[in-house]
């Protein structure tokens, strides 16, 4: 959270070098440009359409670290998805300050259009696999009772034998989440390695905030499940725990 929030506030301290103070070198692209090329950009007007573009995505950090701060997680989230908007956005529209990538009738020279076809392209296949990523990690865990084990499918997928559980315990609640290892993280959903308040490491695949738990405490470390679906976690905990006492 605090490397976002540095990053929002270098954005938006960039913004105002470029557009205030007129430190048009910070500008990528146009740094590189031959003399010649550089006489044909409206510089101040691309430093101004920068200068607020980087006001826009730091202001938008800022806000997701401040609203992860406050709890509600799926801010950063959608914080870091609009970047996927915004981006295609500024290279698309950036381009208008560019006489070098335009016709001289205003319209985008063919070179032009490919490079940006082809950055935007790119995005939206890295925003599709994101967005896929999303929507796995939000699935339920799948829990298959076997003879000698517990397989747990999903995401973050684990196998634990029967004879490694100590106890199984329902709970109505679990300790503080103090930081995620290893782990997917949306909202209240997580799945992975978290380290819990008083019990240390261990494994969730939980909707928090949805009581009951079913509380796995193995040799080392331990493991804690639910269901949307309080009545499904309770089947759960009665199948698993017929499984260990026979």
């Amino acid at each position: 959270m605090y490397i976002v929030i540095f990053v929002g506030i270098l954005m938006i301290v960039l913004g105002i070098l470029i557009k205030h103070f007129k430190c048009y070198w910070l500008i990528s692209g146009y740094n590189t440009m031959s003399k010649e090329k550089k006489k044909n950009v409206d510089t101040e007007g691309l430093g101004r359409f920068m200068g607020n573009s980087l006001f826009v995505m730091g202001g938008i950090f800022i806000l997701g670290s401040i609203l992860e701060y406050l709890g509600i997680k799926i801010g950063m989230i959608a914080s870091i998805l609009s970047l996927f908007i915004i981006v295609p956005y500024i290279l698309i529209n950036s381009q208008k300050y560019d006489k070098n990538a335009l016709e001289p009738d205003g319209s985008m020279k063919k070179s032009t259009k490919l490079i940006v076809g082809t950055i935007i392209g790119v995005t939206g296949i890295i925003f599709i696999f994101v967005a896929l990523t999303f929507i796995y990690g939000a699935q339920p865990p799948s829990v298959d009772i076997k003879d000698q084990y517990i397989s747990i499918g999903g995401m973050y997928a684990s196998t634990v034998y029967l004879e490694d559980i100590k106890e199984v315990i329902l709970l109505d609640s679990i300790p503080n989440i103090i930081r995620k290892q290893n782990g997917f993280d949306l909202g209240n959903i997580l799945r992975g390695k978290f380290s819990l308040e008083s019990i240390g490491k261990g494994r969730l695949y939980i909707n928090n905030g949805k009581p009951p738990y079913v509380y796995l405490k193995l040799k080392k470390g331990y493991i804690i499940i639910n269901y949307n679906n309080s009545e499904k976690t309770q089947d759960l905990y009665n199948e698993i725990k017929f499984s260990i006492n026979g």
